[in-house]
């Protein structure tokens, strides 16, 4: 057909159901995410919008607070706080923005790949699979950030696959490189992104080897311009020195915890715990990867599907952790492997049907899948509140009583005071709008078996001691802390002696996952018996004066 010819109407027809469906998939996520906007922060996001705020208030990533991540999403979570709001609900909205355009690209890899109606299947697919609770897909991690940048990446390489073009090829390696400073993990699709644009020269020039080799720089080049710009900044800022030492030097020490041993029953019991849901939409793409290769997809759906797919489960891999929010980097590949399934069975009932009914019949069976997921967690979806949702996933983790420790605090300090909190709670720091007087605001790296934990110990006392902060918070759960076996804990014994000698204790968090949280504050916190093991405790300095405890 010219490309001035009028496109038939039947397939004129499809492609507006097409994106009539994804429309209303797009809004049906929309309408949940903006009912749970409101869901606390946990601790992920606690770090990320505290570091955000403090890049809003000119202060440079750390410098005030340590982490081994690279400062991306940091970046991400200020532009967002700068649009929507310094709140929980305004970061959530502004995920629901990520997530939509992370949809948007996987829809235009689906049409490329796979057509309109399996491009518009892999898009509903994504939506359902980015929205479950067990894979913290309401929850604004990292990756959700990483998401985005490679699908879109991917999509440009794509559309540059004839031409070549160094524009789109600096581009792509550029959003790889956001990636990356979005999560270290994102390394892995630079490798399969180069394979991809030699493979793709291979096919469109007589002189294939020196093509790639031109394409390739321009994509290297794109990829390196992110990290290069960063290095540039923090060099100006001056803690180039810092962010070295802790996104290289602790890192590897962190990498280096969990043994290979373990690993593979770590990656078995996270799979079964991201899949409670949603088990039948990952089988369907487990399908649609034996339809890509048995059935005869193309060529390049076969490469790029397979590529895209092997690379997400590596950045899965890195310290053999496997999160259950790692597992979100997963969710393109497997909607565009739901979306092969959904084309290869439309094919194998066409042989035998009409054309428009073997669609219907697939649609029908796209729906029934859905309702599998749907129908069970309809209370999730529709009717628990933000605060039921966070209490049911997380259990006694502090995370709705944050905010009320923290509007306490706020009350009670000026702009300009500092709190501790003895705990791994970053999220209290930004509700409460106080920096923290140490840049440890996670205990983890104290509590784990590498050979930094003792000097990180001793720093972050002497840090607290030197600060001597208004408030202090203590966290009695162990989650916050998660102290591995056979490690150095002086740290917990120097923390509760510094809060004896040098403190009041004037709140009490007595947390009841079941029945919800006692809050007593001031003179009532006197002959309070606890009812449970789960307890934050807040603490004001009893003088002005240096205070300090062996």
């Amino acid at each position: 057909m010219k490309q001035n010819e009028p496109r038939e109407p039947a397939k004129r027809v499809a492609e507006r159901l097409a994106v009539a469906a994804v429309v209303v998939a797009l809004l049906f996520a929309a309408a949940v995410r903006v009912r749970l906007a409101d869901v606390p922060f946990e601790r992920d996001e606690g770090e990320y919008a505290y570091a955000g705020q403090l890049l809003l208030q000119g202060v440079p990533p750390y410098e005030l607070a340590y982490n081994m991540k690279f400062p991306g999403v940091y970046y991400a979570y200020a532009a967002i706080l700068a649009v929507f709001g310094e709140t929980p609900r305004g970061v959530h909205l502004g995920l629901l923005l990520v997530n939509a355009a992370t949809a948007l690209f996987v829809f235009l890899l689906g049409r490329r790949l796979l057509g309109d109606f399996a491009g518009a299947i892999a898009t509903c697919a994504f939506l359902l699979l980015s929205l479950d609770r067990w894979v913290m897909g309401i929850f604004a991690h990292a990756t959700h950030f990483v998401a985005l940048p490679v699908t879109a990446a991917l999509w440009l390489l794509l559309r540059t696959e004839r031409s070549g073009s160094r524009v789109g090829l600096l581009g792509a390696g550029a959003l790889l490189g956001v990636a990356v400073l979005m999560k270290q993990h994102a390394i892995v699709y630079l490798p399969f992104a180069v394979a991809l644009v030699a493979w793709q020269a291979s096919f469109h020039s007589p002189e294939s080897r020196r093509v790639a080799a031109l394409r390739v720089g321009w994509l290297a080049a794109g990829s390196a311009l992110p990290f290069a710009l960063m290095l540039g900044v923090f060099a100006f800022q001056g803690v180039l020195g810092a962010f070295w030492f802790w996104t290289f030097g602790y890192a590897s020490e962190y990498v280096s915890v969990v043994s290979m041993s373990e690993a593979r029953a770590r990656f078995v019991r996270m799979l079964e715990t991201v899949t409670r849901a949603d088990r039948a939409l990952w089988i369907a793409a487990a399908l649609g990867f034996g339809a890509l290769w048995l059935r005869g997809g193309s060529r390049e759906a076969r490469v790029v599907l397979s590529g895209l797919l092997g690379a997400s489960l590596l950045a899965l891999t890195p310290g053999f952790y496997f999160r259950e929010h790692y597992f979100l980097v997963l969710l393109p590949a497997l909607a565009l492997l739901i979306g092969v399934a959904a084309e290869s069975a439309e094919r194998a009932i066409a042989r035998f049907a009409p054309a428009t009914a073997a669609r219907i019949a697939v649609a029908v069976a796209g729906l029934l899948l859905a309702s599998s997921y749907l129908i069970p967690e309809r209370d999730y979806l529709f009717h628990w509140s933000p605060q039921q949702v966070s209490r049911i996933r997380y259990g006694s983790n502090p995370f709705v009583e944050s905010a009320e420790i923290a509007r306490y605090l706020r009350a009670h300090t000026g702009d300009d005071d500092r709190i501790a909190v003895f705990g791994s709670e970053p999220q209290i720091y930004f509700l409460a709008g106080r920096r923290s007087a140490t840049g440890y605001i996670y205990m983890y790296p104290l509590m784990e078996r590498h050979g930094l934990s003792a000097t990180m110990q001793d720093d972050m006392m002497r840090q607290v001691q030197a600060a001597h902060p208004e408030y202090l918070v203590f966290v009695s759960i162990r989650t916050s802390w998660q102290s591995e076996p056979d490690v150095d804990r002086r740290v917990l014994e120097w923390s509760a002696r510094y809060t004896t000698t040098c403190y009041d204790q004037v709140g009490i968090a007595d947390i009841h996952p079941q029945n919800g949280t006692t809050f007593l504050w001031d003179e009532a916190v006197k002959g309070y018996r606890l009812t449970s093991e789960s307890v934050v405790y807040t603490f004001r300095r009893k003088s002005d004066a240096p205070c300090s405890s062996s």
